[in-house]
């Protein structure tokens, strides 16, 4: 199955294996032998897979190997509450078949601009992306430690792997029906100045940070990576069908944004283009800086206290509470 583009690859399955009940690994390559792009911790791809009724559906899966290898590696949970997309790459994803996919992107980059210590959280599959940052961390003698929580041993994907890396004194495993660890014990006032990284279900990185936040870690320190999408609740009683208008700060253009159509939709329209993946606000892709009026948001890549602050917002699914919003573009 291709369905490849000027802005996909050809990906090979080179190998797969199971790496916990539900999860396989799988190592992918340029079928004629070429080197794939390079990546950083924490970036991942699209891959074109198909959904129940045999549709082309687009997912992504964070790069989970050493970032210097020749081959990608991406893990994939097999989710029979999903649409179907995971469960086809189960299915069909065996070594000598063909996959669409993507260059690597990353919206959960690492900052590398100093070395204060870094604290790794994962909940299930979320820790896919955080094993090439641990890798990255140890090569680089940086302070860490990555908190693992699963819900039994058997689900815990790369847990022969991680046990045998030179870095397995700083993983702390926590498993729910054996000896599970709070997440509220994880932090110290000590970790105020580290950066925290944490993926998995988007209730468990909203524990994690308030955890963080609660030990006087800096909410500008905290990220977090969505490995599927939330459903965001509408927030009642705010008027978030009513159309407003946007202005550009660099050219003092103003664009109206019906009702029906996104911020980003309508920009589009009006030929000025947003930078944009996920659509959906929890990738921090399109991450705009908002210089006058009230945005309304929807996203779930800030944190509350960002949201708070009115002073960016995600034009992707985010609207106005204001009339206008003037924008820095």
């Amino acid at each position: 199955m291709t369905s490849l583009t000027n802005e996909t690859l050809a990906l090979e399955v080179r190998s797969r294996r199971q790496v916990a009940q539900g999860v396989v690994a799988i190592e992918l390559s340029r079928p004629d032998g070429a080197s794939l792009p390079s990546w950083t911790p924490g970036a991942h791809i699209d891959l074109e897979t198909r959904d129940f009724s045999g549709n082309a559906v687009k997912r992504k899966y964070s790069l989970c190997g050493e970032v210097n290898s020749p081959t990608w590696r991406i893990a994939v949970l097999a989710d029979a509450a999903g649409r179907g997309g995971s469960l086809w790459l189960h299915e069909h994803a065996k070594p000598g078949i063909t996959l669409a996919g993507s260059r690597p992107q990353n919206h959960f980059v690492m900052d590398t601009n100093n070395d204060d210590p870094v604290v790794l959280v994962a909940g299930g599959i979320g820790i896919t992306p955080l094993i090439s940052m641990a890798n990255s961390l140890h090569e680089c003698k940086r302070p860490f430690r990555l908190h693992y929580h699963v819900r039994r041993r058997s689900s815990a994907a790369f847990l022969e792997e991680l046990m045998a890396a030179p870095y397995a004194q700083q993983i702390h495993l926590s498993i729910d029906d054996e000896a599970p660890c709070a997440l509220t014990d994880i932090f110290a006032p000590g970790d105020a100045s580290a950066w925290v990284y944490t993926c998995g279900p988007s209730g468990f990185m909203d524990a994690v940070a308030a955890s963080a936040l609660q030990s006087g870690t800096a909410s500008s320190r905290i990220r977090r990576e969505l490995f599927a999408a939330s459903p965001v609740p509408a927030k009642i009683g705010l008027p978030t069908k009513r159309p407003f208008m946007v202005r550009l700060q660099s050219t003092g253009q103003s664009v109206h944004v019906r009702e029906d159509q996104t911020v980003v939709q309508a920009l589009a329209l009006a030929g000025v283009e947003v930078v944009v993946s996920c659509e959906q606000g929890y990738c921090g892709s399109c991450l705009t800086r908002v210089l006058e009026g009230t945005p309304e948001h929807h996203d779930q890549f800030m944190m509350p206290e960002e949201h708070d602050r009115n002073d960016a917002f995600t034009p992707c699914c985010s609207r106005a509470l204001s009339s206008f919003l003037v924008l820095d573009l």
